[in-house]
């Protein structure tokens, strides 16, 4: 198994983090849907959906992020 990445390990631009965090609310709700996933077993379709009861829309999910790494970008300066 790999060791997690540690921030100055990080290769991805700002815009790709916000991306994979935005794909990952997708996935979610993909899982979370019979239709979507038919064949997903019943426990894992209930954890997707309880992840995404307070998880922002995508476009709340956007401007938060992205107001997050600019932020972040700031600070480091």
């Amino acid at each position: 198994m790999r060791p997690p990445l540690t921030p100055k390990a990080r290769i991805s631009s700002s815009a790709q983090r916000v991306a994979a965090v935005v794909a990952t609310r997708d996935f979610l709700l993909r899982l979370g849907s019979a239709h979507a996933t038919p064949r997903i077993p019943r426990e894992v379709r209930r954890e997707a959906r309880a992840l995404l009861r307070h998880y922002p829309l995508a476009d709340e999910l956007r401007e938060i992020l992205i107001s997050a790494y600019s932020e972040e970008g700031n600070e480091s300066s």
